[in-house]
């Protein structure tokens, strides 16, 4: 079971936001890390802090012996958010004074200092140390820190930097391949090409329009001649036969079919007979006016039409147009040096007189073509 085409804009939108999300957690491992440096220098600035306003308080008493003053004072700083717990000792007692969580001497959360007492005569005593347990630096709490703000923030530059690429992404691709899709349905060229279109998407529109055109030439002209085929003939004749119920002017149908054609294919070969039908196409052009149209019907068979012609004047011109292409096609044909000799059977058809379709107009010209055809002396010589 094939899965479904996702649209581009999905596609775009499933690449990006993995990409984002990375991003975001680079910057948050980051911030992160430098959050947590921030609040392990500031712990060891409050906590240095700390140890010496305590060890100062604390010296006079315990050189006095107040072992009740100096109790208090290590309860009070047990009462410290960060403290988990401080001992001291008490020299007089022969105890140590201990509130909370006992110090581990060997833990970076734990902070000491010596305690000296300098008497009126300058000497120096030392009274033991002060250790104080402080609570341990948290990543967590760094990271609860940090990371909170920076989601809120990262989820407002998501939410921005999502619908400025959805309106750049809909106005620079969307847009612009939404038209050329439509104009793909449809059949048809996309032209002009808009000139804020990107490169690339103006260089597929170019080349569909070259490849358009180009399906569109070969559609309706013959590969042989170049001439228009059947179809560019049914949409000229339509063209025209509009014309002349508008404009009241006539217009005529020549079909015309070569004699002596089938013997040229035979003795000469292939290549000889599309010599001659190019030479033929060619010949024909240059008999008629630019205005007229000269397609190929199929074979040997070639139709001409005429158009805008003055009823006064139409009958001559008409005419002096076919004995112009008869005395045009009989012309020899040089073939590598050898002469080929055709002729030419005309039959003709008037619109909007003999039929106001093409169906009806070819096949009066077919059964003028064939009674003139008849009429020649040698007519069983072009029977093929």
């Amino acid at each position: 079971m094939t899965s479904q085409p996702q649209k581009l804009y999905t596609q775009f939108l499933r690449l990006l936001l993995p990409l984002l999300a990375l991003a975001y957690i680079l910057a948050a491992a980051i911030t992160t890390g430098l959050y947590y440096q921030d609040q392990r220098t500031e712990a060891e600035n409050q906590r240095s802090q700390t140890l010496k306003t305590f060890a100062q308080v604390l010296i006079k008493p315990l050189w006095d012996c107040n072992s009740l003053t100096a109790r208090g004072i290590i309860q009070a700083m047990s009462l410290q958010a960060s403290v988990q717990g401080a001992s001291a000792p008490d020299q007089c007692a022969q105890k140590l004074i201990q509130v909370g969580k006992l110090p581990n001497l060997d833990s970076e959360d734990t902070v000491s200092t010596p305690l000296h007492y300098v008497d009126e005569n300058g000497r120096t005593h030392l009274l033991g140390d002060l250790s104080i347990a402080f609570q341990p630096i948290s990543v967590f709490a760094a990271v609860s820190r940090g990371l909170v703000p920076q989601l809120a923030i990262f989820l407002s530059m998501l939410a921005a930097v999502l619908a400025s690429a959805l309106w750049t992404f809909n106005r620079t691709i969307g847009q612009p391949l939404q038209q050329l899709r439509h104009a793909m349905r449809n059949h048809r060229m996309l032209s002009p090409i808009p000139t804020g279109w990107t490169e690339e998407i103006s260089e597929v529109t170019q080349t569909y329009n070259t490849q358009l055109q180009e399906l569109r030439q070969q559609a309706r002209h013959d590969s042989l001649t170049g001439l228009g085929n059947r179809l560019l003939l049914e949409e000229h004749l339509s063209r025209a036969i509009r014309r002349a119920a508008r404009t009241g002017l006539q217009g005529h149908v020549l079909l015309l079919d070569l004699d002596r054609f089938k013997p040229i294919n035979d003795t000469f070969g292939h290549a000889a007979g599309d010599a001659v039908l190019r030479t033929v196409a060619q010949r024909l052009l240059a008999c008629v006016r630019d205005t007229d149209t000269v397609t190929r019907l199929g074979g040997d068979e070639f139709v001409i039409i005429t158009t805008d012609m003055p009823e006064t004047s139409q009958a001559d011109e008409i005419t002096t147009l076919i004995k112009r292409i008869q005395n045009t096609l009989r012309q020899p044909i040089l073939w590598h040096g050898t002469p080929l000799q055709i002729d030419t059977s005309i039959g003709r058809a008037q619109f909007p007189q003999d039929g106001n379709n093409s169906t009806a107009l070819l096949a009066h010209a077919d059964a003028s073509m064939y009674r003139n055809k008849a009429q020649k002396p040698d007519h069983h010589q072009y029977v093929d």
